[in-house]
């Protein structure tokens, strides 16, 4: 009897990216239009009877350079995530199907620096780290407890981005950019009946990353952001080969003639919920007044 097979990426996460996207670029958008009016004021002028009006309007430049701090939760997608269940099998890790892991938790440190005094287009350099794992959810199979993958991810990322309210105080952006990735880990495998004990060697790739998020100052110096990524992390340099070590393989994301254990077209992509903090320099308010009788 075939077995039916399952779609390891919902079409339901990219109806909710839309969703997140909409939500980011038109009510924050929106929202921050009015924020530069501060305060309205009525006063009377001593030498008549008639009321002036007067309104203090803030402008804020845009930040001279931007620190960001986020905290990641990320989802494996496609070859990255387990089997067609999130499990973990070993059958589909040694026959190159998926790498196994499917949640991830991980911190990225960013600095942002405006390409022209109005800011809108930023120059972002980041680094982060992400561990992936396969043992999120424990299965009661004591078989089953011994199969795992973990993986860890290091990631240089140069990228430019558009933020379409830099002088306000909520600011909306998106941005992309390409991603270097240091790829290692370990896993283990029930192979013959037998509990096998794998060290998954370091791999370098390049990719492409994307994001999008809003930042909210709650001062001058400092605010909170959150946001979504998706990155794609071996969309080149993929290679598979062999390890004279049984106990050692490397990545082997690309697909080969003779079929090579461990290989397969596997790409290492995920999506991304990040939050955190914005240290801002460079910003300074500047008060006009405006009176009308």
């Amino acid at each position: 009897m075939l077995k039916e097979k399952r779609s390891r990426f919902s079409p339901g996460i990219f109806i909710f990216l839309k969703i997140i996207l909409f939500i980011f670029f038109i009510s924050f958008s929106v929202l921050s239009q009015n924020e530069n009016v501060k305060t309205n004021n009525l006063t009377k002028d001593s030498s008549t009877t008639k009321k002036i009006t007067r309104v203090i309007l803030t402008i804020r430049n845009a930040p001279s350079y931007t620190v960001e701090f986020n905290a990641m939760y990320n989802y494996g997608v496609y070859e990255l995530s387990g089997n067609y269940n999130g499990d973990f099998s070993s059958e589909q890790f040694i026959g190159g199907e998926n790498f196994g892991v499917r949640h991830g938790i991980g911190g990225i440190l960013t600095a942002k620096i405006p390409l022209h005094e109005q800011g809108n287009l930023r120059a972002n350099i980041s680094v982060s780290y992400i561990n992936f794992s396969s043992k999120f959810n424990k299965t009661l199979n004591t078989t089953k407890e011994h199969e795992f993958a973990k993986y860890n991810v290091f990631s240089g990322i140069i990228g430019i981005e558009n933020n379409f309210t830099p002088k306000y105080r909520i600011k909306t952006f998106v941005g992309i950019g390409i991603t270097g990735s240091i790829i290692y880990g370990t896993a283990h495998i029930l192979k013959d009946k037998i509990v096998q004990d794998l060290t998954i060697l370091p791999a370098f790739r390049l990719g492409l990353s994307i994001n999008s998020g809003l930042e909210y100052m709650l001062s001058n110096k400092f605010g909170f952001n959150c946001g979504i990524r998706f990155t794609h992390a071996n969309l080149w340099l993929k290679e598979s080969k062999t390890s004279s070590n049984p106990n050692e393989i490397y990545l082997n994301d690309k697909r080969t003639e003779n079929r090579l254990p461990y290989s397969g077209f596997r790409q290492f992509a995920w999506g991304s919920f990040f939050a955190g903090i914005n240290y801002y320099l460079g910003v300074t308010e500047t008060e006009y007044i405006f009176t009308r009788k």
